[in-house]
């Protein structure tokens, strides 16, 4: 058996740990500590158990999230304890407590509040705390105080004019990618506001028919079909 698995507990002391986890729903901090002790010495492989989770569930009914969870509450106590010379009341005021049990100052501020209302983190209910709790601990800041959208990709204005020759095109040539000054010298990209819907385009050399009644193309002279 390795290390690692090794039981380094005796019969008669998980007995009486387990003795005391089953008086312990009086004293969660009992429970806490004998769990801890179990779980740190290997002692549930004496149940014949291969996990913590299976001996929690064969021996108590309980499922491992509540003895970590008591575990927890108990580690929390001491830390509560060790700050103000006091425990919490139960399991649930220490699960609250645990939010803040980090920091012995943030404790004490807890204890302070309490006590200006005639309570303290022993007296208390879960609920009182986590009122104090919500209102001491540090709050997370947002990295971004709001999500900004990516900037929108500025379009090309709306206009006849070439943005290469500065001048309105006599005719325009359809390609792939949109309408192109059909100067002999420029050939640019241009925006073309006044034929965006009803123009057609030479089945020969793709220049834009500006004339709907135009029976030929003034660019390569094709034949058009006269449009309905």
């Amino acid at each position: 058996m390795s290390d690692e698995t090794a039981i380094t507990m005796t019969e008669k002391r998980l007995t009486e740990l387990e003795g005391q986890v089953r008086r312990g729903l009086d004293s969660f901090v009992a429970v806490g500590n004998a769990l801890a002790e179990i779980k740190a010495r290997n002692g549930f492989r004496l149940r014949e158990c291969k996990t913590f989770d299976e001996y929690c569930a064969k021996t108590f009914g309980f499922s491992e999230r509540n003895g970590y969870r008591m575990i927890a509450a108990a580690e929390t106590a001491k830390k509560v304890e060790k700050a103000v010379g006091e425990r919490p009341r139960n399991e649930a005021a220490a699960r609250v407590l645990r939010e803040v049990a980090h920091d012995p100052k943030l404790i004490e501020r807890v204890n302070e509040r309490l006590k200006k209302a005639g309570q303290s983190v022993a007296t208390a209910t879960a609920e009182k705390i986590q009122e104090v709790v919500d209102k001491v601990k540090p709050q997370t800041k947002q990295m971004f105080e709001q999500t900004k959208e990516p900037p929108k990709p500025k379009m090309p204005t709306l206009s006849d004019m070439c943005p290469k020759c500065k001048r309105t095109p006599d005719t325009y040539l359809h390609l792939p990618d949109g309408w192109h000054c059909g100067a002999e010298d420029c050939n640019a990209l241009v925006m073309v506001g006044v034929i965006a819907v009803d123009v057609r385009a030479c089945p020969e050399c793709g220049a834009a028919i500006l004339s709907a009644d135009a029976e030929f193309c003034e660019m390569c002279g094709c034949i058009l079909e006269v449009a309905e």
